[in-house]
């Protein structure tokens, strides 16, 4: 039997609701309570270098990740490839929409780089479901480390990219309540957050510090299962049923449900992905570092990027912009959706 978006529950309660209220999801009534709180307290104890995660029953031993640095840009990455100062030439011209596509056998090749930390990755989820479910593409989901641990500026423990930037993080948090109201998306921030980093901005020079890949509790586990997913081409519903869970206004302690979430996607057994994992660690990595080359050669590290035509579209607020380009190349309504399902976004792109 297929399973829904959890979203279709949800959406015949009001906007301004589903930012309180938790969706209608499976209950969690009869599973058991977590095994530690999630509390200020708790992370306000932890916030020395040397402090290691409490056990989570929930997360399995695994091998340790394999290098999580940024993947040097190529040369010929899109954006450099295409860069225009109003001055000098660029070294490549805009490239031209493809050619229509003449029958919904020609589906337009789409790739989005994901993270499982990305309250904007969740935030496009449903449309980009529902373009996956209703259109003609052949989409591939990419999971791909958050930048907080690819990067870590000389291993001062601060993130780099945007997290570098002083307004970043607290604009952040609230942009995604007022996306998530906007969008009609159940929306909350992660207990446990994925990444085990401070975002509590009145700890001074704490502030944003993130703990080494190899101390972080939840998200090798996290992506290397996604991960397994692309292997066997399931990476959108591993994304959809999982970031439903950490970002949906869940008020349980989210790792617990992970194993039932991850059973939900037909085909895949979770304690099989697991073994895979503990047994082949390098060819996991393999993936989410080839993801990580594909990102860099669209010329971006940011999430989510939705890539056409070599070309990048970063973030969810150009979603729009993304779905126009592919209406330029023929992008068309399937004859019936396929799985997985969603309703339709109340903010959904009309033709034009």
């Amino acid at each position: 039997m297929i399973s829904r978006n959890p979203l279709q529950s949800a959406y015949g309660i009001a906007t301004a609701a589903l930012l309180c209220c938790a969706i209608a999801a499976p209950s969690f009534a009869q599973t058991a309570n977590p095994p530690f709180p999630v509390t200020p307290e708790l992370i306000d104890s932890l916030d020395t270098d040397d402090a290691t995660w409490p056990d989570d029953p929930a997360v399995p031993d695994l091998p340790p990740l394999t290098d999580t640095d940024d993947v040097p840009p190529p040369k010929d990455n899109f954006l450099y490839s295409h860069y225009w100062d109003g001055l000098h030439p660029p070294a490549k011209q805009p490239p031209a929409p493809l050619s229509p596509q003449s029958n919904l056998d020609e589906p337009l090749k789409v790739d989005v780089i994901w993270s499982m930390r990305s309250p904007y990755s969740y935030l496009s989820l449903q449309r980009l479901v529902w373009l996956n479910s209703n259109y003609n593409i052949d989409l591939t989901v990419r999971p791909v480390m958050p930048i907080a641990v690819r990067s870590t500026k000389g291993g001062t423990g601060k993130a780099g990219g945007a997290f570098g930037v002083w307004y970043k993080l607290p604009d952040s948090m609230w942009d995604t309540v007022r996306s998530a109201h906007y969008n009609g998306v159940p929306f909350k921030w992660p207990t446990p957050d994925p990444i085990w980093q401070n975002i509590y901005p009145v700890h001074g020079d704490r502030w944003e510090y993130v703990h080494p890949p190899e101390k972080q509790p939840y998200i090798g586990w996290l992506v290397r299962l996604c991960a397994y997913a692309q292997m066997k081409g399931k990476s959108l519903e591993c994304v959809n049923h999982i970031s439903h869970l950490i970002f949906g206004n869940q008020e349980e302690h989210w790792p617990a449900h992970v194993k039932e979430r991850f059973n939900r996607i037909e085909g895949l057994d979770y304690d099989e992905a697991i073994k895979f994992i503990q047994d082949s660690p390098e060819k996991v990595d393999a993936v989410w570092a080839e993801n990580s080359k594909v990102q860099a050669q669209a010329g971006h590290g940011g999430v989510p990027l939705f890539i056409f035509n070599g070309e990048p579209f970063f973030g969810q607020d150009r979603f729009n912009e993304f779905v126009w380009r592919l209406r330029q190349s023929g992008l068309r309504q399937r004859h019936e959706p396929i799985a997985p399902f969603t309703t339709r976004p109340i903010r959904w792109p009309d033709a034009g």
